[in-house]
């Protein structure tokens, strides 16, 4: 896209409708900050040339401002500066999972435009989406596929609030199941798609991933209202980490090397203790979920970690430990 006309663009953008108006130095100014440094020999000649096409207005007053004549329509200008480009660039980069096939497609054009405008940008806005990444810890592995028309369907339900026919592949059965399913909300967590739903006129909540649908058929019915139900709470009380036993517990461990630090950086609670033992391990004292994310965590760190408390996890640990080494020896 012209750099020129893209400048235009944003300058007619910034200039109020009468009787506000617009100094040439806010205007230069402001357009530095979109990405447009340039003189204010320019910004008078820009002014000037598109005050003979557009009923733009000059007060004549020391500094000069400018405004859109009174009762002139606004102009709606089509197009996006680097900063609203930018934000395209990355919502096309990083939230194509989250956004529904509809919503994607009316984007298709701004994604373009946006491409185009970070192209003419001489600053660090263009080069910007190649300079982040968002990676997850742990060994990478690559995401299911998921069928496209699937999903779709599974986003027009959600959007829509409306029931959908499933055909599921649940891990524990040989046979898919057929659901009818009342879709709430939609998680993503480590690179997989989950379906927050409830089943037939159950209330139970029930997590149910886009990658074990076979099939898929968004239905007339409007999905029930599900009372209370707040997703950030649902996630907050540990339903997607796997809560074993209700309820909190206090988890005491000693931690040493890599996990030490882990656990001094990123607390497992905001009730985190920790006391330097003579040894040089660090004692950690916190009240957590019992989840079986929990056991994992823990495992995870090996032999840089011992479990002192509760008693039960120490001894259900123990076990995994010495089954581990049976195993391995």
């Amino acid at each position: 896209m012209n750099d020129t006309l893209l400048r235009q663009w944003t300058m007619l953008r910034l200039i109020p409708l009468h009787p506000h108006k617009i100094a040439s130095s806010e205007l230069k100014a402001r357009l530095a900050e979109a990405g447009h440094d340039i003189s204010m020999r320019t910004v008078q000649r820009d002014l000037n040339s598109l005050s003979s096409t557009f009923p733009l207005t000059a007060d004549g007053e020391n500094p000069q401002g400018w405004s859109w004549a009174p009762g002139s329509p606004r102009l709606d200008v089509p197009a996006l500066d680097p900063q609203a480009a930018l934000a395209f660039k990355l919502v096309e980069a990083h939230l194509q999972r989250l956004l529904p096939t509809t919503t994607l497609d009316y984007l298709a054009p701004w994604f373009h435009t946006a491409t185009g405008v970070l192209e003419t940008q001489e600053n660090g806005l263009a080069a910007w989406p190649e300079k982040i990444r968002v990676l997850s810890r742990g060994i990478p592995q690559q995401p299911p596929a998921i069928g496209p028309e699937i999903q779709s369907v599974v986003y027009d339900g959600l959007l829509q609030e409306r029931r959908i026919a499933l055909t599921y592949q649940p891990p524990w059965a040989e046979e898919p199941k057929e659901y009818l399913v009342n879709p709430l909300a939609l998680v993503i967590r480590d690179g997989l798609l989950y379906l927050v739903c409830t089943m037939w006129d159950y209330k139970e909540v029930r997590h149910l991933l886009l990658h074990r649908m076979l099939a898929a058929e968004l239905l007339e019915e409007a999905t029930p209202r599900l009372e209370n139900f707040d997703l950030d709470t649902h996630i907050a009380q540990g339903e997607f980490s796997y809560p074993l036993h209700p309820g909190l517990i206090q988890i005491e461990a000693q931690f040493t090397g890599h996990a030490s630090t882990n656990v001094y950086e990123c607390p497992l609670s905001e009730d985190q203790a920790m006391e330097e033992l003579e040894d040089g391990t660090l004692l950690v004292r916190a009240t957590v979920r019992d989840t079986f994310e929990l056991r994992a965590w823990l495992l995870a760190f090996g032999d840089e970690v011992t479990l002192r408390g509760p008693a039960g996890l120490v001894e259900e640990m123990a076990g995994i430990v010495a089954n581990m080494a049976v195993r391995y020896l």
